[in-house]
């Protein structure tokens, strides 16, 4: 079985589980199955070793996925004066960003509004199972687009489907469309991907951190409005703007805003107290 020792601390669970991707399980005894560029395969950590069973995939490939490339610690360092950032990495040091497919990872983004990520993971499997070739592969966007729209319905996309139909068609027509310079800025490359159906602020932010590695994207949500308003601004009631937050986060996170957010996020969704606000519904 292929291994890799870890150049960095590595979470499977909080990195694959919490909302970056969406085609992994998890198992009771922590090993995870998934895909990494189209291959399928299962993951788990053993003193320090990552080990997985596909010997296809190889160590440059959860290299690059895994971004252990990075030195999140670095990246971060002259940011960590700041008490919620500093708290978010020591509760969870293993949390790595990924590298995902850029065709996959709009896809389930698309899909993600109004939904959990349970559900978004469905909805992921529905996809491979449904339209995947052998090994349940992501479906093209040649192939969604063949799909139509209500093909796509039985999958639980619901009105999703007609926004991932569209573009699955644009695709199907203008393959390039996914392709961005690295030159070109992210609040540029934001607007490029802001011309696909259904693509907003949030997803174009979440595909360039998630698959283009852009680590000044940051996605907002309805969470991470609410976090930077409890933590940063708690006297304040009205809801940020997109480029508030994207000015602000810059200014406290310089161009590593993105992987803070990351951090920021994963620890406030998990964290005591939030959990026991949300079950008495505050």
């Amino acid at each position: 079985m292929p291994s890799l020792c870890l150049p960095y601390p590595l979470d499977l669970s909080a990195t694959l589980m919490s909302g970056q991707t969406f085609c992994w399980t998890q198992d009771p005894n922590d090993r995870f199955s998934g895909w990494i560029d189209g291959l399928p395969l299962q993951l788990h950590l053993s003193d320090d070793r990552l080990h997985w069973d596909n010997p296809a995939v190889g160590s440059d490939n959860i290299l690059r996925y895994f971004c252990l490339d990075l030195n999140l610690p670095a990246l971060l360092a002259n940011r960590m004066d700041d008490p919620w950032l500093s708290q978010a990495s020591q509760a969870h040091p293993g949390l790595r960003p990924v590298r995902e497919e850029r065709w996959e990872c709009l896809v389930n983004f698309l899909c993600s509004s109004l939904k959990q990520i349970v559900q978004i993971r469905q909805i992921n499997a529905r996809l491979r199972a449904s339209f995947g070739s052998s090994g349940s592969t992501f479906p093209t966007a040649d192939v969604l687009a063949e799909a139509g729209e209500k093909a796509l319905r039985t999958c639980a996309l619901g009105y999703r489907a007609r926004h991932v139909s569209k573009t699955a068609k644009l695709l199907s027509r203008n393959p390039d469309l996914l392709i961005i310079p690295p030159s070109l800025p992210t609040y540029l490359a934001a607007r490029h991907l802001e011309q696909i159906p259904g693509v907003g602020p949030k997803i174009s932010r979440c595909v360039l951190l998630y698959a283009y590695s852009r680590w000044d994207a940051f996605p907002v949500d309805v969470w991470v409005d609410r976090l930077v308003r409890e933590l940063y601004f708690p006297r304040r009631r009205k809801p940020f703007r997109q480029q508030e937050l994207e000015k602000w986060s810059l200014e406290k996170f310089g161009q590593a805003c993105g992987l803070a957010q990351l951090r920021l996020f994963h620890w406030f969704r998990t964290r005591p107290d939030t959990r026991q606000r949300l079950a008495k519904g505050k």
